[in-house]
């Protein structure tokens, strides 16, 4: 029974530091230049694989309406028909 009551008090203690240390964290100004984590654009990632789900969707809308065939090249102009 002792041994728990050590524990619920090292724990107790434990979690009042991560308190005090995330709010200094938190409360702190930053100590770095102004344009060093700016956001910067995505290039890959999630952010990626949204952008190209995006583009699909456009183009099989495109397609659905008839605005895009099978049948175009990449800058709009048609293959020659055999």
């Amino acid at each position: 029974m002792n041994i728990c009551y050590v524990l619920d008090g090292i724990l107790i203690l434990y979690g009042i530091i991560l308190t005090v240390l995330y709010c200094r964290l938190r409360m702190s100004p930053a100590k770095t230049p102004d344009n060093q984590y700016e956001k910067q654009p995505a290039e890959g990632g999630i952010y990626a694989v949204r952008l190209l789900i995006l583009m699909l969707k456009k183009t099989f809308k495109k397609a659905h309406d008839g605005k895009v065939t099978a049948y175009r090249k990449a800058d709009g102009s048609d293959f020659p028909q055999y």
